[in-house]
């Protein structure tokens, strides 16, 4: 019947959903590792509730095996292009058929004119740790964050650290600025705990030893953490092993190279990618968690260690610092007698081992993702309103999330 509001293009009546484009190249991998489990979580948490349809944009041919069910009116969009993904392929479909908003949740916008924008930038350590960088990743990096400030209606971060960083060295505004905290993923938590001992036999872990989380970049300064664990215990075969997990390519020879040379043979165990339930273990049968990196803009190892009940020792730099605070042992990534004597104390003090993994039990349970992707959530449909683009049958909006309490 001409006129009926049936939903069709054809119809005076009918009005075309709001879309909400999100550039999903980073979510879903089996294995993923700071930005990808960042993407994961809060695209996965938006698709249970989403604040208008969503459009997943995919650097691949399919949907991951990991990638979630979607409601009725969002969609998967996959546009592979093995090289300039963003730069070509997605600025493309972005111009063909914009969304109403667009999310990034990792740094990079497309060149070319866009929609109005929400982005997400991690930190600044390429500014914090020029060494740890080669000139043209800095450089590439350092232009990123420049065009984001310049031309995103609206930045996340996921610290005040990170926020801070942006205002003194871009002369960023804060009014454009949401300090959105991360949290600890349900997958990692939910592990069985009585699984503990069989899966640290499966990997081949002996106790006691020491736990560190990555191992991809320079900046996570993981070879300060073999360096103190050999002047901690020069020439003692009691000491406790290091076990480095997400440890790969060229920095796991590195860090093979360097337990040789300091004699630590076989008391450094270097593991790959690890799934939930390994890491988890890993985790929770740690005599402590060691964060000995330059710099972070968040620092997820170090609120998973709390949450799992290992104690944490980091550098006292950047966002850890924020995240861990009161509840952690601080030093400076650099001081390596310091480093030692800190592995040393914990070593040898379990009265101070459960004293930090309850502080930080209790540190960690101000940090979630269903409260990160409630605030998501919010500044999303925020800056829909802004724009006058208000989903036709709007999801109610929940109340703004602040970031945990120092």
């Amino acid at each position: 019947m001409p006129g009926a509001p049936d939903g069709r293009p054809d119809d005076p009546t009918y009005t075309s959903p709001v879309v909400i484009g999100i550039d999903a190249s980073r979510a879903f991998s089996a294995f993923p590792t700071g930005i990808g489990v960042y993407s994961t979580e809060v695209i996965s948490g938006l698709a249970k509730d989403p604040p208008a349809d969503l459009r997943l944009y995919l650097n691949a041919r399919h949907p991951p095996e990991h990638a979630p069910r979607l409601p009725e009116g969002s969609e998967y969009l996959p546009i592979p292009l093995r090289r300039g993904w963003t730069r070509l392929r997605l600025r493309w479909e972005l111009a063909r058929r914009p969304p109403e908003l667009l999310f990034v949740p990792a740094y990079r916008l497309p060149p070319g004119r866009l929609p109005p924008s929400v982005v997400t930038v991690h930190g600044v350590e390429h500014r914090m740790t020029g060494s740890a960088y080669s000139g043209a990743a800095g450089r590439a990096v350092d232009d990123f964050v420049r065009d984001t400030l310049s031309r995103a209606r609206r930045v996340i971060t996921p610290s005040e650290t990170t926020r801070s960083d942006l205002c003194q060295l871009y002369g960023a505004d804060p009014a454009r600025i949401t300090v959105i905290a991360h949290g600890v993923s349900a997958a990692l938590v939910g592990v069985d705990p009585g699984t503990t001992d069989a899966e640290l036999e499966r990997l081949g872990v002996p106790r006691p030893y020491l736990l560190v989380v990555g191992a991809h970049h320079p900046r996570k300064n993981v070879q300060q953490a073999v360096r103190a664990l050999a002047a901690a215990f020069p020439g003692s075969a009691d000491s406790p092993s290091l076990v480095v997990a997400n440890a790969t390519g060229e920095a796991a020879s590195e860090l093979a190279r360097l337990a040789e040379e300091l004699g630590l043979g076989q008391r450094v165990l270097l593991l790959p990618h690890l799934g939930p339930a390994a890491l988890a273990s890993l985790y929770r049968g740690s005599e402590a968690t060691l964060v000995p990196s330059l710099y972070e803009g968040f620092g997820l190892p170090a609120l998973e260690a709390m949450a799992l009940g290992s104690p944490v020792l980091a550098g006292d730099a950047g966002a850890v610092a924020e995240v861990a605070a009161g509840a952690a042992i601080l030093l400076p990534a650099r001081d390596l007698q310091r480093w030692a004597e800190g592995i040393r104390e914990l070593h040898t003090s379990p009265d101070l081992r459960r004293h930090l993994s309850g502080l930080g039990r209790e540190r960690s349970g101000r940090y979630t993702w269903e409260r990160s992707v409630a605030a998501h959530r919010a500044l999303l449909l925020e800056e829909l309103s802004a724009g006058r683009a208000v989903p036709s049958s709007p999801t109610p909006r929940p109340s703004p999330a602040p970031p945990p309490p120092p």
